[in-house]
């Protein structure tokens, strides 16, 4: 059958040379016998590279011919009867027909059991249950607890921004009482002077507008020390609810279960 294919792809390169250039006929031949080196070496695989190559190159009819006895040879079924099949579909009058076609005979069943058994095993695979998915027991006498939710940003920040805010508006409160008390003793003197000498003198008149200037600036330190007494307030309220008490239940072996609280300052 060997000795066939080889003198089938001669007498096709033969009878197509007309019909190609001469460089892609000469890649074909020189494919072909690489392709037939491999051949008899043994190397069925690399065979069947380079005879596809060469029937690229020149369509010649004996090249199928040749990779179905190479695919056959390398225990590949399925492409050994493809090839066969294709040498008779593009030779119907080849001259060894009878012979392509008990190889075809032969290869048919191997190739159907084949495909059965894959067809029965990918069904198998199918069917197949799938794997539960098991967890490893905890050591004897110690709780399985239950996976740790992911972690919310911590709200320290905000509670140690909440106490300097807070701090900055109580000395500015402060700050407002003393130059209120400031301002109040200047009207009590202003008071005492003017029912002595019943009119103000430059020194009356430059307590009473240090006194008017205390007090003006008594008052807006009321409000910004009121203000960020406040916001102090607030954001060290949300630092503390970031971190506030967590609770979880953890199974426990055999049943039951165990509380779990936790808390943050």
């Amino acid at each position: 059958m060997k000795t066939l294919g080889v003198v089938v792809l001669v007498a096709a390169l033969a009878t197509t040379a007309h019909a190609a250039d001469g460089d892609a006929l000469q890649e074909a031949k020189d494919h072909y016998d690489r392709g037939m080196a491999h051949y008899e070496l043994g190397e069925f695989a690399a065979a069947i590279d380079e005879f596809k190559l060469a029937y690229a190159r020149s369509q010649a009819p004996g090249l199928l011919f040749n990779l179905a006895q190479a695919s056959r040879l390398d225990k590949d079924y399925e492409q050994a009867l493809h090839f066969y099949r294709s040498y008779l579909r593009v030779r119907p009058d080849a001259a060894n027909r009878d012979d392509v076609e008990k190889r075809i005979a032969e290869l048919e069943p191997i190739v159907e059991l084949r495909q059965k058994a894959e067809r029965e095993k990918l069904s198998a695979v199918s069917r197949q249950p799938s794997a539960p998915t098991l967890i490893a027991p905890a050591a004897e006498g110690k709780p399985v607890l239950a996976p740790v939710p992911p972690l919310r940003p911590s709200g320290k920040p905000l509670r140690v921004a909440g106490l300097v805010v807070g701090a900055s508006g109580l000395a500015a409160l402060a700050a407002g009482i003393g130059l209120g008390a400031a301002a109040l003793d200047a009207q009590n003197k202003l008071s005492s002077l003017a029912k002595e000498m019943g009119s103000w003198s430059p020194a009356q008149t430059s307590l009473f507008q240090t006194g008017k200037t205390d007090a003006a600036a008594a008052t807006a330190l009321y409000v910004v020390g009121g203000a960020a007494l406040g916001t102090g307030v607030v954001l060290y309220a949300v630092g503390w609810r970031r971190d506030r008490a967590r609770f979880a239940v953890a199974p426990m072996p055999g049943g039951g279960a165990q509380a779990v609280w936790s808390c943050a300052f």
